[in-house]
């Protein structure tokens, strides 16, 4: 997968090969150097998040001056920036994997969750720093837009969709970003919600045993996503892409007017929406 970048400058914002180094520097920086500062520098950001960490000691860890490492990254709000467009790229399986075909979509969907969920388990830093992002933002919107990508693992994942449905062995109104929402979502979970469920539920979601457990509850939760028998409700996707307007208000088939944004509760119309009402009571 080709991670976004411009120029001749690495994806993850490392200075091209070509570049000179500041004038009086005697040490070099190979990629394999800037790698693993880029590495150092996402744990830091992660376990102790923006403001707390510092770059005299990633610098330190490094192995790097903090003026080398200035020279490759820039500040340390753009040192950050590339961490998070490393985290959010970590998660993309193998290339060729990418590049597979498959003769039976059910099989390649299969294939596909697995590879995206062991991706996503081998990089709990990755998912800490996303969710450090959003909970305690450090870019503007602006800013995180310019990180967007077309992602040859949407791509991959909309064939196998397609194929599936053209087949009849998935239904219809389920695109590629519901699909990896899903799978992200109890990716996530089981990183940042590991602790309080062992300590309230006695499970240890990050143990081998619930480690390969939650691989198959995530395949299954897909696969049967995909292949119930839930009637067509005549959408393309469950979820949309953002548009110029951003207030989401939704007029279901009974009347309901639903406002998810305007902080209007919205509680009694959920609530009926859950009733038919044919289980009503007789004589009311």
């Amino acid at each position: 997968m080709t991670e976004p970048g411009a120029g001749g400058a690495h994806p993850d914002g490392i200075a091209s090969a070509g570049s000179a180094a500041p004038e009086g520097a005697a040490e070099g920086a190979n990629k394999a150097d800037l790698d693993r500062a880029l590495t150092v520098a996402m744990s830091h950001f992660a376990a102790d998040g923006y403001s707390a960490t510092k770059l005299d000691a990633i610098a330190k860890e490094v192995g790097m001056s903090k003026r080398m490492l200035h020279y490759h990254f820039g500040d340390k709000k753009e040192l950050y920036r590339r961490c998070l467009i490393r985290a959010a790229w970590g998660f993309s399986p193998p290339q060729d994997f990418l590049e597979r075909s498959y003769a039976a979509p059910v099989e390649g969907i299969r294939r596909f969750v697995d590879a995206l969920y062991h991706s996503m388990a081998q990089n709990p830093e990755a998912i800490r720093l996303l969710l450090r992002e959003n909970l305690d933002p450090v870019l503007t919107p602006g800013e995180v837009t310019s990180m967007r990508s077309e992602s040859e693992v949407i791509l991959q994942l909309e064939r196998l969709l397609l194929m599936g449905q053209d087949v009849g062995a998935f239904r219809p109104g389920i695109s590629a970003t519901d699909v990896v929402v899903l799978i992200a979502s109890l990716c996530f979970f089981r990183t940042s919600n590991h602790t309080t469920l062992e300590e309230f539920g006695a499970i240890n979601l990050l143990s081998p045993t619930n480690t390969e457990g939650m691989r198959r509850l995530t395949i299954d939760a897909v696969l049967t996503f995909l292949t119930s028998n839930i009637p067509d409700s005549g959408y393309e996707s469950y979820l949309t892409h953002t548009t110029a307007t951003p207030h989401a208000i939704h007029s279901d088939d009974d009347g309901y007017t639903k406002d998810y944004l305007s902080g209007t509760s919205i509680a009694e119309p959920l609530i009926d929406d859950i009733y038919d009402d044919d289980l009503e009571p007789s004589g009311e």
